[in-house]
């Protein structure tokens, strides 16, 4: 029997059109499926902005929350030139006076001066750090620093003795100064203060020294020896180390360094210039400068706008997919939804209520409205004016009264946005519940498209064998015409 290549040749009908109809109408189904799984795939990534920004909304609030935002200073001087002050988040809002009476210096001298570029003299020098007590009367060396003895030889200049004093590292920096026509050595301690003081002293190799100079001894500083080498014939060439000294609200402080630290909490001052010109003495010129620490609410505030740019963005999302348009007749994708509709409502409902412990108690009195259309809009001019009240504005955010309904804002907020993206909270279980619908849904896609596989399986099967039985039938009926046709010419 011969094989049925395309339905419908043995019976002549159009059995290929019949079969892809019937196929339709099986998958007929398939239409309304597609179009709810679009709306459904349309739903989820909604609700993943949604989520999305309750994230963002929780991350602002945190932002407002926490106490960092809040503690920002500001210091400020009246003599800049004077002093200046930094400041750190552990300090109090205050304004106190200061009166700088003496600076800290290290202690400097200049050597008698030497011919340009000779020698020295050989022999020992020795240094050690200290503190002139009553001037070049008594010092007293430190405790934590040993003598320093640098060898100097018959061919040392003074700029080789400076190279070899700097390299010890002994907390007295050398320089080689030439005034033009002869060289001195320049010593400075490292550090300011009085304890930052230090002496040379010298061994001087005797066949080293000529008629015409002391050799070495010329860098002696020890005038509590009577050895007073270094200063030459000039007085002026030898500073002593000295504290500071100032007076904060009156009150006498001293430091080794011109920096002071640990007065008051969270407070540095930087002393620059002395502002009395003869403390101590009749007729001094007091010219204090007034050192204020003031709260910083530049962070805060953009964070409170930062806030209000999230909380916005997620108002609008809830007011699109929930609305029904009137002009087109058209729901939006989550119009009437309960879930949906809900979290719109609590929103709204936390930025309408209230907090206790703040001079105030809604965000309408710091200047952020709550509008129809459900967004905030924000009175930059009010905002302002409550910023110059910070620790008021912080508690309206900030306060927690252990109480849901009247703690801050922020802790609302936060609270607010992180019970709904919790697991078991209403955005995850939302969530859980679209994703079901749609799998839901391609899964009965599945079945219908392999029940009309089958199904067309099934009819392909049957109208083939209908084509090969009504082939057989018709070579049948040809054969049997051909007979009778024979038969009638063999009886005429």
């Amino acid at each position: 029997m011969a094989t049925i290549s395309s339905l419908g040749i043995g019976s002549g009908l159009d059995s290929e059109s019949i079969v892809t109809k019937l196929v339709a109408l099986e998958k007929q189904p398939l239409k309304s499926l597609e179009t709810k799984a679009t709306f459904v795939q349309q739903q989820i990534s909604a609700f993943g902005q949604i989520k999305s920004q309750f994230s963002a909304l929780a991350d602002a609030a945190a932002a407002m929350s926490s106490a960092t935002a809040w503690a920002a200073r500001n210091g400020s001087s009246s003599n800049a030139n004077a002093a200046a002050i930094t400041v750190t988040s552990t300090a109090a809002a205050t304004s106190f006076t200061l009166d700088v009476d003496q600076l800290a210096k290290s202690q400097s001298i200049a050597s008698a001066p030497i011919a340009a570029g000779s020698a020295v003299g050989a022999g020992t020098l020795v240094l050690r750090l200290g503190k002139w007590t009553t001037g070049p009367a008594n010092f007293t060396p430190a405790a934590s620093s040993a003598d320093v003895s640098i060898d100097v030889t018959a061919s040392d200049t003074v700029a080789t003795i400076a190279a070899k004093i700097n390299a010890t590292n002994s907390g007295v920096v050398a320089t080689a100064f030439n005034d033009g026509t002869q060289d001195r050595l320049l010593l400075r301690s490292k550090d300011t203060g009085e304890a930052s003081g230090f002496r040379v002293q010298t061994t001087v190799d005797a066949d080293a020294v000529t008629n015409d100079d002391a050799g070495l001894s010329r860098l002696s500083f020890d005038p509590e020896t009577g050895a007073f080498g270094m200063a030459g014939a000039s007085a002026g060439a030898v500073q002593y180390g000295t504290d500071a000294k100032a007076r904060i609200n009156g009150l006498a402080v001293t430091s080794n360094s011109n920096t002071l630290t640990g007065n008051i909490p969270g407070v540095t001052i930087n002393l620059l210039a002395t502002t009395t010109a003869n403390y101590g003495l009749p007729g001094e010129v007091l010219t204090p400068a007034t050192l204020t620490v003031s709260e910083d609410v530049t962070l805060a505030v953009k964070n409170v706008q930062n806030f209000v740019t999230a909380y916005n963005a997620l108002a609008k999302t809830l007011a699109d997919i929930t609305k029904y348009d009137e002009a087109t007749k058209t729901a939006s994708l989550f119009q009437g939804d309960s879930t949906i509709v809900g979290m719109q409502s609590v929103l709204r409902s936390v930025a309408s209520s209230i907090s206790n412990g703040s001079a105030y108690q809604r965000l309408a009195d710091v200047g952020l409205t709550r509008e129809l259309d459900g967004t905030l809009s924000m009175n930059t001019t009010k905002l302002a004016a409550a910023a110059n009240n910070g620790t008021e504005l912080q508690k309206l955010f900030t306060a927690d009264n252990k109480n849901a309904q009247t703690n801050g804002f922020a802790l609302k907020f936060k609270e607010l946005a992180q019970g709904v993206l919790a697991t078991g909270g209403a955005a995850k279980n939302k969530g859980e519940a679209l994703e079901g619908v749609l799998k839901r849904n391609i899964e009965e896609q599945t079945r219908v498209t392999n029940r009309a596989a089958t199904f067309e399986a099934r009819l392909r099967k049957q109208y083939s064998a209908l084509d090969a039985k009504m082939a057989s039938l018709s070579a049948l009926d040809a054969y049997v015409s051909q007979q009778v046709a024979t038969w009638n010419k063999s009886t005429s």
